[in-house]
């Protein structure tokens, strides 16, 4: 079986052995017809703790390696018990701390290439799933030979590999490995394309995989040129760069096709608000919104994040939430990830992290209002109900502090808690967020 390769003879490598049969091919390969092709070779592999097979899985890597005298360094990720934020699925969860520890396994060894099993059907799952998803717009579709993440080069031998190909090459020479159940999975869209979509293909034509992975080179090209062309137009637009607010000429702007205005806005906040994690499809719906005939108006493309229309200036600025008549509204937009706002004197925090909070609270909750104490207020602790002002006398809080502290109200405006006032999270409880005073 020829892979491809894209080290050098005097490199050491490490490869991600999962236990698949993927990775258990391109490991056999490694050891074997491809043992002179690299100076020392060192597996790395994660379990993620999700299934009660992957500690079967992990001591058989450890047995596999120790067989064939290669060094092994395992690591158990317990993602499980690993609290993610909204927006951020288990998949990128997983890839995101897999990396990371990679990166650590490689800063110890004093190495730099990493090898993934990828093949060539893995290439055309997200070229589906990018497209399907809506998710083709300035993405590249397929998967890279090469690509940096994290600091470390990863290499991908086998993308001109069919998955049948590694399944018959393990057959042939006998290979022992794991089969991960939840692949099968169809809940994941990813495997729903795998098990639903991808066998249909071959239906089509018995070059399809192949056509559709010389389509996205093609795109990648395209694309590139198409943004390259547009961002040297940018100049002409009359940009205005300020700390968190970019301007530019709306009239010079309209000229531009569609795709043109969504190079120029995405490039903006990427480069210059270092904003990435925003909707592109948010963005595509704005610029069909913005016309000629556009009032002034203004469009949300983050909680903390504006396009605003006013004129003849088209702005992008990064916003704050700020305290107006003693209060501050907070939406589940506001909190995709740890945010922070100023109440009065306080700086505030709102995160899913449990540790040194003060206050839970749960997505019911929302929108909080954070204000301060009223006349009449009152606050439920456990069964018994209080006056505010009774709580502030009973925690010896001082009178020129009583009317400044960040009182927390749920939708149904009743009190869930006050900042400030010593109080804990129980240990014990959980809740979807969670608040803390970080200064006052």
């Amino acid at each position: 079986m020829k892979i491809n390769v894209f080290w050098k003879k005097t490199d050491k490598i490490a490869l991600a052995l999962s236990g698949g049969v993927d990775s258990i091919v391109l490991f056999h390969l490694l050891i074997n017809e491809y043992r002179d092709s690299y100076s020392e070779l060192v597996v790395f592999h994660i379990n993620h703790g999700l299934r009660e097979q992957s500690d079967e899985e992990e001591q058989f890597i450890k047995q596999l390696t120790k067989q064939n005298k290669v060094k092994c360094y395992t690591k158990k990720l317990f993602l499980k018990n690993v609290k993610r934020k909204s927006h951020i699925s288990e998949e990128m969860l997983a890839r995101k701390l897999r990396y990371e520890t990679f990166e650590k396994f490689a800063e110890i060894e004093k190495l730099t290439t990493i090898l993934t099993a990828h093949h060539k059907n893995d290439c055309v799952e997200n070229i589906l799933m990018r497209v399907l998803s809506g998710r083709g717009i300035d993405y590249n579709l397929s998967i890279e030979n090469l690509a940096n993440i994290n600091n470390l080069l990863i290499c991908r031998p086998l993308l001109n590999i069919e998955k049948k190909d590694l399944e018959l090459y393990a057959k042939n020479n006998n290979l022992k490995y794991y089969e991960d159940e939840t692949n099968f999975n169809t809940e994941y869209t990813r495997n729903y394309i795998r098990q639903k979509i991808s066998p249909l293909i071959k239906g089509v034509n018995e070059k399809a995989n192949d056509n559709l992975i010389e389509f996205a080179n093609y795109y990648k090209e395209l694309n590139g040129f198409a943004k390259n062309s547009t961002l040297s137009k940018i100049e002409k637009l009359n940009l205005k760069v300020m700390e968190n607010k970019i301007t530019l000429d709306y009239n010079l702007f309209l000229e531009l096709n569609n795709l043109e205005k969504y190079f120029i806005l995405s490039h903006l906040l990427n480069e210059y608000l270092t904003i990435f994690d925003f909707s592109k499809n948010s963005l595509t719906a704005i610029i069909a919104d913005l016309d000629e005939f556009a009032k002034n108006v203004s469009y949300d493309i983050k909680a903390d994040v504006k396009i605003i229309k006013e004129y003849e200036t088209l702005t992008i600025c990064k916003i704050e939430k700020k305290c107006y008549n003693d209060k501050i509204e907070i939406s589940e937009n506001d909190l995709t990830e740890t945010f922070f706002f100023n109440f009065n004197d306080y700086k505030i925090e709102i995160t899913n992290s449990k540790d040194n909070a003060e206050l839970g609270f749960f997505k019911d909750d929302l929108p909080l209002l954070i204000t301060t104490k009223k006349n009449g207020d009152v606050i439920k602790r456990g069964d018994i109900t209080k006056k505010l002002a009774r709580v502030f006398i009973d925690e010896k809080i001082p009178k020129s502090q009583r009317l400044l502290l960040p009182v927390i109200k749920n939708n149904k405006n009743e009190i869930i808690g006050v900042l400030g006032i010593n109080s804990k999270v129980k240990q014990n409880k959980d809740y979807h967020y969670y608040i803390k005073l970080l200064k006052g």
